[in-house]
């Protein structure tokens, strides 16, 4: 697919957490001519403080619940309307619609997006329910939808009040419905939200692994990847040519965090549990949980054992995750508190966090990955996009700060992973994916 964009090139500020990413857009904004109008989205509410603390050049807005109980998306119209520097979150901006994108466009606004969004999500519909909107017929004669040449669900069924479908109905009026192969419907962020802008700037890590990347593929928007850093002799921050993650030094990374490995003192290997390659993938879980009556048992008193006997930290100090479907499964019953979702990058409420458990064994979802390559853009590396998953959810830990963590994976694919890009090695596949996407005409790097 391929959409005419206000915005040239969108711009990947690509570094690990500490690296500057926000100080060097709170400098960017504060340097830039006056007329230029900012829209900065963040998924942490501390974060819009930040900004609105940290700009002192311009005067940034928040949109609020206004008298009449008028909502905040209403507010955020009406700022965009007048112009305004605008601070707010991905919550918030995941409801623009096309007034708002034409708002956007006529004001030449530049967005700054801090960390990736949640842009396609798969619709909990079933194959069956999918094929009843497919076949039913309207009094018209017409079917309850019907998918365009570029995959967009369209709902014909004007006179449908029921319940069960109505979330399909409103999304698909929004023109944010995709169909795959009539077996499964995802809900997809509309690419009009950022061709909208004069300028985009996404600030994130490892941006080459997040499904943010296939997206951006798929609608045939070009990025250009650059890092910051912090220049003594000047004393600001500047972008400079990307550092890929292969290429950076992780050593204050290596040395805060304790992947948890058998020592010659330990009677028992705690990660013995998760030595298959496919160890808690939740097909995996799903079969042992299905086949072994004492799974669970084992996994929980193996938890008990890292925290407990390896680390004696504190409850308030663990946080664990596994994928959300097993939760009841595998939680120790004094961690039902601790849970944060295996997805979880929204977040900076857990910065005092310095034990980890991670029992999960990620891949991507095989109907999103075949929905993408159905696209023409090939999902190049799952490796990638599991190390990308693991990482974001570690970094809403103590590493953050840069304090010293410990942290549990049994499973043998995903604790190697972490060991490599520790190492600096990643995996040795990465540097010939990291060549082959380079050289596509719509990947741009510097120089």
């Amino acid at each position: 697919m391929d959409y005419l964009n206000k915005v040239d090139t969108i711009k990947i500020i690509d570094a690990t957490c500490g690296k500057g990413k926000t100080s060097w857009a709170i400098q960017y904004m504060n340097e830039a001519d006056p007329s230029e109008k900012f829209l900065f989205i963040t998924p942490f509410l501390t974060e819009v403080e930040r900004i609105k603390e940290g700009v002192q050049q311009r005067k940034f807005s928040e949109p609020s619940i206004g008298k009449g109980n008028e909502s905040k998306f209403s507010s955020l119209k009406q700022l965009l309307n007048k112009g305004e520097n605008i601070v707010s979150t991905h919550k918030l901006f995941s409801r623009l619609d096309k007034e708002a994108y034409e708002i956007i466009k006529s004001q030449n606004y530049t967005l700054i997006l801090d960390e990736v969004m949640d842009v396609i999500e798969q619709i909990p519909i079933a194959p069956d329910d999918i094929k009843i909107l497919l076949n039913s017929k309207t009094s018209e004669g017409t079917s309850y939808i019907s998918v365009d040449e570029q995959g967009f669900i369209k709902w014909n069924n004007k006179d449908y009040n029921g319940k069960f479908y109505k979330d399909i109905q409103l999304k698909a009026y929004s023109s944010s419905l995709m169909m795959y192969k009539d077996t499964a419907i995802f809900s997809v962020f509309p690419i009009q939200a950022f061709s909208s802008f004069r300028n985009v700037f996404v600030l994130t890590y490892m941006f080459y692994g997040q499904t943010q990347r296939y997206y951006f593929e798929m609608f045939n928007l070009k990025y250009k990847f650059h890092s910051t850093r912090f220049n003594n002799e000047k004393g600001k921050y500047e972008l400079i040519d990307y550092v890929r993650p292969s290429q950076e030094n992780v050593e204050h990374l290596k040395k805060n965090i304790k992947i948890y490995n058998k020592s010659p003192k330990d009677k028992k290997d705690l990660n013995a549990i998760g030595e298959d390659e496919w160890a808690f993938s939740s097909s995996w879980i799903r079969r042992k949980l299905a086949e072994e009556d004492e799974f669970p048992k084992k996994v929980i008193k193996n938890v008990y054992n890292f925290y407990h006997n390896k680390c004696n930290t504190k409850i308030s100090k663990i946080m664990w995750t596994c994928v959300m479907d097993f939760q009841k499964d595998l939680e120790h019953e004094r961690l039902t508190k601790q849970f944060v979702a295996v997805t979880s990058r929204a977040t900076n409420d857990y910065i005092d966090r310095d034990t980890l458990i991670y029992l999960s064994n990620r891949y991507m979802n095989p109907l999103l990955k075949g929905f993408f390559e159905n696209h023409n853009v090939k999902v190049l590396d799952e490796d990638l996009w599991a190390l990308s998953e693991l990482l974001q959810w570690l970094f809403r830990s103590a590493i953050r700060q840069g304090n010293e963590i410990n942290i549990y994976i049994p499973s043998s694919r995903m604790r190697g992973l972490l060991a490599k890009y520790l190492k600096g090695e990643l995996i040795s596949s990465f540097e010939k994916l990291v060549e082959g996407v380079f050289s596509k005409s719509s990947i741009i790097t510097n120089g």
